[in-house]
């Protein structure tokens, strides 16, 4: 089914050495299973979920249920790798929903899920260097201070923690590492890859045996004696739970159904992201079976139980009273930091200073790691243009390593400025709105995508390893539907709970409805200029890319 992009009727005519994949790459089929299943868990990490959203949930939703939450995304999860998943093993190439969409349904449609999915990326990225200050290097540093008495540690986590300057300096740098990681080729990649993947779950792993064998009662002892010499209380612990329940805080809430639905929305924000290997479709092996969508469902499964099995030791341990009064800012000034972490929690009960730095740097190196695999997105994206004809070709160009470095420079330097207005024009909770719901517009139309494939493209499917139904209904249909309603309600929890950081509803419309026309704009301009050149860009979408 595949041939070249169409070559004007001159000598502009591009020998075949110029394909995308391969030229792009320069590594075909060179990702492993195991591998594969890494990319697709590492947006879902529980380690992200557990510093940053898990505990703060029951602050923003008291009486929610998390483990419920967790239960009823767990559909969503699989509906997206699914309908993902399947739509990958019957287009194997690399460039993700762009590619996707664009043979299946319309280029600009592709275009218009593309330009969602990218600034959805960018925004995430600008999250990632938030986040890899603000819940990361500065209550780390802050912490790693507090257990070792170290007042210079200390003041540069607060420091770390509370300036623009910094946020903005140290997250651009975090970018910078991240690109550095696809500077070599896939196997190099990789190795880092899954040496930094196994070191941030080596240090959840440490942590959750340590709270796991520490009891309650032990926790509170222990935790005491951190805190006496700052707060000079023999019960601090306490302390922080009733000056919770002072500010009005119900450190015990009754369970309520109502304040699950923004909990499903706040996991959202960390755990539908499972099927992240579509957009190196082309440099997956058996990248056309039906391991595909069962490795990103994997990954995103095995990312929800490990949630579940952490969360349930973290608050046997630390207490779910405790918790939310931590995460509700009534922490005693005196050894307050930005959030309390698990890694900071645990490290005060052992006690440590060199356990503390352990687990602290197993935690901080998940930030570049989750940047490089959301950039993955923005370098394929860019690949699949210029293979279409709609971007120059030189984006293509690749080091001696196989490493697509001037897509790589891109994505870093459009990571950094959108991390510069991310923190001088807005707020860390809108940013992750803005990310989480213009992503999902991206991802719906990749429901829509499978929902219609088996009639819009009757043979493309019929020669997939996609081919099967469940009762009578072809599994990827069911899957895109599935994915259109998970996407839908998501889009309704947020627009229903302001807290969740989508308080200026019309300006959020206006800049998805500002992304969607800029991808019509970007449509027809390149459809005007290639035409003046001689060349039809519509007929490179009626064909698969090449590998």
């Amino acid at each position: 089914m595949a041939q070249t992009e169409p070559a004007p009727p001159s000598s502009t005519t591009e020998p075949r050495s110029n394909l995308f994949v391969r030229n792009a790459t320069g590594l075909v089929r060179g990702v492993p299973a195991k591998s594969s299943i890494i990319i697709n868990l590492i947006p879902g990490h529980p380690t992200q979920t557990l510093a940053a959203t898990f505990f703060f949930a029951l602050t923003i939703a008291p009486g929610g249920n998390v483990y419920l939450g967790i239960a009823l995304v767990l559909p969503m999860v699989l509906a997206f790798s699914y309908a993902f998943g399947l739509l990958t093993s019957m287009i194997p190439r690399s460039g993700g929903d762009y590619v996707l969409v664009s043979r299946v349904i319309h280029p600009v449609v592709g275009l218009m899920s593309s330009f969602c999915m990218t600034v959805a990326g960018l925004l995430s990225n600008a999250y990632f260097g938030l986040a890899f200050v603000t819940v990361g290097l500065g209550p780390g540093l802050t912490g790693i201070g507090l257990i070792g008495h170290n007042t210079t540690l200390v003041k540069w986590g607060t420091t770390l923690s509370n300036s623009h300057k910094w946020e903005f300096i140290f997250g651009a740098l975090m970018m910078v590492a991240a690109g550095l990681i696809m500077t070599g080729g896939w196997r190099r990649v990789l190795r880092i890859q899954n040496t930094l993947f196994w070191m941030v779950t080596g240090s959840l792993v440490v942590c959750g045996l340590v709270a796991l064998f520490t009891s309650h009662s032990t926790f509170i002892h222990n935790f005491n004696n951190f805190a006496r010499p700052y707060t000079h209380s023999g019960n601090t612990y306490g302390a922080v739970i009733k000056a919770a329940n002072k500010g009005g805080i119900n450190t015990h809430p009754p369970f309520s159904f109502g304040n699950t639905i923004p909990v499903i929305g706040i996991l959202a924000t960390t755990a539908v992201y499972s099927y992240w290997t579509t957009f190196v479709g082309g440099e997956l092996r058996q990248g056309g079976s039906r391991k595909t969508a069962n490795n990103m469902a994997i990954g995103g499964t095995i990312a929800l139980a490990a949630l579940v099995v952490f969360g349930w030791i973290f608050f046997r341990t630390f207490g779910h009273g405790f918790e939310i009064a931590a995460n509700s800012g009534n922490f005693p000034s005196q050894i307050a930091i930005a959030n309390t972490p698990f890694f900071f929690l645990t490290s005060a009960s052992v006690g440590s200073t060199i356990f503390a730095v352990i687990v602290f740097v197993g935690y901080i190196v998940f930030w570049p790691l989750i940047m490089y695999i959301s950039m993955l997105q923005q370098t394929r994206m860019l690949f699949a243009y210029s293979f279409d004809g709609i971007l120059a070709k030189r984006v293509t160009a690749v080091s001696r390593a196989g490493s697509p470095y001037i897509a790589v420079i891109i994505a870093v330097i459009g990571s950094i400025i959108v991390l510069y207005w991310g923190i001088h024009s807005s707020n860390f909770f809108q940013v992750l709105a803005y990310a989480t719901l213009i992503q999902l517009v991206g991802m719906t139309i990749v429901g829509v995508t499978a929902a219609v494939v088996p009639w819009r493209r009757a043979a493309l499917y019929r020669a997939s390893a996609a081919q099967f139904k469940i009762l009578g209904i072809p599994a990827v249909a069911v899957a895109g539907v599935a994915a259109i309603i998970s996407g839908v309600l998501i889009w309704i929890i947020y627009l229903h709970y302001p807290a969740l950081g989508l308080s200026d509803k019309s300006k959020f419309f206006t800049f998805v409805a500002v992304t969607l026309g800029l991808a019509i704009v970007y449509y027809i301009g390149a459809k005007l200029i290639r035409r003046a050149q001689g060349v039809d860009i519509d007929l490179a979408y009626a064909e698969v890319p090449p590998e």
